[in-house]
């Protein structure tokens, strides 16, 4: 007899842990697919509306590129500083006109350090020819060469908290 009551335990118990796995394993997967497929159509509702903004924008400013910069964190060096970069997350251009998308992703902050102090402490940045920056800001001036920008006015975006997050990049050939 207590065999018995030792076996129905124990399989209550089996049945009670396969039920719970079952129920777990089916919550976890309804979570992901309702919140991967969700968040995929916000983020695309999202985009598609900065970047009919930025259209704009380009338009208004009659601008042959409007790039939207965000800072992050890229990890953190050897030494236990943080390893701050930018990306290029929006980019529209002029018909006839290369765009850089790609290729501005995870630039160290390191790599243009006075062009991030200059933008940080005016909160924009006017340069109407190029060859002003050359000697001031030459990493910033190559990269911007590479683009073939010849003027630009680039602008601080902060969050609700007045922190900033990002820069948008407006330029002429």
């Amino acid at each position: 007899m207590e065999n018995i009551t030792t076996m129905i335990i124990s399989l209550t118990a089996f049945i009670t842990a396969i039920g719970t796995l079952i129920v777990t394993i089916m919550k976890a997967k309804k979570e992901i697919e309702d919140t991967l497929p969700k968040k995929i159509q916000k983020q695309c509702s999202i985009n598609i509306e900065i970047t009919n903004r930025l259209e704009q924008v380009k338009e208004y400013l009659m601008a042959d590129r409007v790039q939207i910069y965000d800072f992050h964190n890229g990890g953190h060096y050897a030494n236990g500083r943080s390893a701050l970069k930018t990306s290029c997350s929006y980019e529209v251009v002029r018909i006839g006109v290369k765009g850089h998308q790609k290729e501005l992703q995870a630039v160290p902050l390191t790599c243009i350090p006075k062009f991030v102090r200059t933008l940080l402490n005016q909160n924009e940045l006017i340069v109407n020819d190029l060859e002003e920056i050359r000697d001031v800001m030459p990493a910033t001036y190559q990269l911007k060469k590479e683009q073939d920008i010849m003027s630009f006015y680039d602008i601080i975006l902060n969050n609700k908290q007045g922190e900033p997050i990002r820069f948008s990049s407006n330029s002429v050939w």
